[in-house]
């Protein structure tokens, strides 16, 4: 990054400051400066641009709440937004991990062998046809959007982790994740009695 000459520092230093005074005209300006920036990095850091919209707004809102906190001799306005921004998205990806965890684990709760306590006989029929549908589905997906698809459903690797496990692009990936998924959609609603 090149240097940014000393008068232009300290007109975003003053710009912080008069943020933390709820001036919305200097937050304008600061988003007008940070925006593009913020959002590139945050796209790099999430691999998504849906989700870097949503951290950049959040990391916005936190440096509109916290700019009072800034402290000029610990950084330059723009490192202090970029250290927010960055905490924001690992706090999205650790959201997001959350989720999909509980996403596998009720997807697992689905396919374990244990077949759990059954009130009925018939109740535990249906939940083992159920499973086999499930597995018959899944068996019926391409292999290769099969293999993309089981490691998004039972792994907490992101799109671009998955992409760089498969030797594939983050586009190819989140495709062959979306086509397998409606392949298991077909195949699930085929083999409803």
């Amino acid at each position: 990054m090149p240097a940014v000459p000393k008068t232009e520092v300290l007109d975003e230093v003053q710009l912080v400051e008069a943020v933390a005074a709820e001036n919305r005209a200097a937050f304008r300006d600061l988003y007008q400066r940070y925006s593009t920036p913020l959002f590139s990095y945050a796209v790099r850091l999430l691999g998504d641009a849906g989700a870097a919209e949503e951290a950049l707004q959040d990391t916005l809102v936190k440096i509109w709440d916290h700019a009072g906190d800034f402290d000029a001799r610990k950084a330059q306005p723009f490192t202090w937004a970029v250290t927010i921004l960055r905490r924001t998205c690992i706090d999205h990806l650790r959201k997001r991990q959350r989720a999909s965890r509980s996403v596998v684990n009720r997807f697992d709760d689905h396919l374990t062998t244990d077949v759990p306590t059954a009130d009925t006989t018939r109740q535990t029929a249906e939940l083992n046809e159920a499973r086999s549908r499930l597995r018959d589905a899944l068996a019926k997906v391409p292999s290769p959007q099969r293999d993309v698809l089981e490691l998004a459903l039972y792994s907490t690797l992101t799109h671009a982790e998955i992409a760089t496990r498969v030797s594939l692009p983050v586009g190819t990936v989140k495709t062959w994740i979306r086509r397998g998924l409606l392949e298991l959609r077909n195949q699930l609603n085929e083999s409803v009695p």
